[in-house]
């Protein structure tokens, strides 16, 4: 199995590991193709046994699966010269707000075309991915795509109309986490904690209560039920969270956000 790599950023070189821990593929079975020749070093680097190739051409045409993980604002020019080369191909693009009729529209009419959307966890094979069939793909090709996204964490599939919630949701969702850390590093700080203090309790928390909600059959408020006393501390800190439904409506408003640009991205704006 030969994959080829169109990007060789972070997300590119998490899933690249992924799928050789997984034994997908070996690393010499991966080649990479980028126009920032020190994403391709550091490509390299990180896989021990992985090739670099000056030509996306190239690319497409020796390998059996090719990843497109670059920008979305990249897509319209690096991709229909692939157009010719692309004939028989599956093709799994990665890009935010780039459909599988656009992808279709660029590329040959018989390449067969994935579809999805991986988050920055996938650096620690904790990844959260969705992925959903386009054109041409066959019940191989999606398990082989399950396959692959699985290597570096948990993979879904879901229908094409469901990506941009998804990616306002799991796609941008880590940095909702980590400016939530970050608020509580700070706040905790500012009542005269030692920052380094500070920093470890509340990764620890946060990493503590995640693996406690998957581990529970209870939902989220059951469970914060569970720390809240009467008239104690944690149902004083809350009540400020649910003031006016402010934190829900705060993250409604994030997400919302976060889908519309995946929707501008989609039509082309910049």
């Amino acid at each position: 199995m030969k994959i080829g790599f169109l990007g060789a950023g972070k997300m590119a070189r998490a899933l690249a590991t992924g799928i050789v821990r997984g034994g997908v593929a070996s690393a010499s079975e991966i080649t990479c193709s980028s126009r920032s020749m020190d994403s391709s070093r550091a490509f390299a680097e990180f896989l021990p046994g992985a090739r670099w190739i000056g030509e996306n051409v190239e690319l497409v045409r020796s390998s059996d699966l090719i990843i497109l993980a670059i920008k979305p604002q990249q897509m319209p020019e690096a991709i229909p010269p692939l157009r010719e080369a692309s004939a028989g191909k599956l093709i799994l693009s990665l890009a935010a707000g780039i459909t599988l009729a656009q992808l279709a529209s660029w590329l040959h009419p018989t390449a067969r075309l994935v579809r999805a959307m991986p988050n920055v966890p996938m650096q620690v094979d904790q990844g959260a991915s969705v992925y959903a069939a386009g054109p041409g793909a066959t019940d191989a090709d999606l398990a082989l795509v399950d396959r692959v996204l699985a290597s570096a964490g948990k993979a879904w599939r879901v229908d094409e109309k469901q990506i941009d919630t998804i990616t306002a949701l799991s796609g941008s969702g880590p940095a909702y986490v980590f400016h939530f850390l970050d608020a509580l590093i700070r706040g905790a700080v500012a009542l005269g904690l030692e920052e380094k203090l500070a920093h470890e309790l509340a990764l620890q928390t946060v990493l503590g209560s995640a693996e406690l909600a998957a581990q529970s059959s209870l939902a989220p408020l059951d469970l914060a039920a569970q720390v809240k006393s009467p008239r104690g501390t944690t149902l004083a800190g809350c009540a400020v969270l649910e003031e006016n439904d402010a934190l829900n409506d705060l993250m409604a408003r994030c997400l919302a956000a976060a889908k519309a640009r995946a929707e501008a991205l989609a039509r082309g704006e910049p």
